[in-house]
């Protein structure tokens, strides 16, 4: 008889990543709205605004408090998944999803070349955009491998 695979996360952990993941989609397509759609005609873009600052200094507070939540699942969530061969491929994308998102947030702090900044906002836009998706794709893969195994 196989064992039932159990690799969830306690429910306080699965919330609080669920709710860091929405409020930093939400505060950064906020800030790209503050930016971008609210820009004045003929302002380069992105336009300042009085609540593109509070609403990056928000998005950069979540992004760190995330990291933390994030990180923590590696203790026993990633050690005890990354034994499932299956699993490797949804954990995988995740890890490199998210270290794409911690790069090019740093790079904001860090790259002093202004003809970086463009393709760095826009990847991390991008990818942004997408972690919600990976992260249920992870979660759907997981909850259908543990009702498998």
């Amino acid at each position: 008889m196989r064992h039932r695979l159990h690799n969830r996360l306690p429910r306080w952990h699965r919330r609080a990543i669920y709710l860091l993941t929405a409020l930093l989609v939400l505060s950064g397509l906020a800030w790209l709205a503050v930016a971008y759609l609210l820009a004045p005609a003929g302002e380069p873009t992105p336009a300042p605004h009085p609540l593109a600052g509070p609403l990056l200094a928000l998005h950069g507070i979540l992004a760190y408090v995330a990291l933390i939540g994030y990180a923590l699942v590696g203790h026993a969530h990633v050690r005890t998944g990354w034994r499932v061969p299956s699993l490797r491929v949804a954990a995988f994308g995740l890890c490199a999803m998210l270290a794409v998102l911690t790069v090019t947030g740093l790079g904001f702090y860090y790259v002093s070349v202004e003809e970086a900044l463009p393709p760095l906002r826009w990847t991390h836009v991008a990818a942004g955009l997408v972690l919600p998706l990976v992260l249920a794709l992870h979660i759907a893969r997981g909850r259908r491998m543990a009702g498998r195994t």
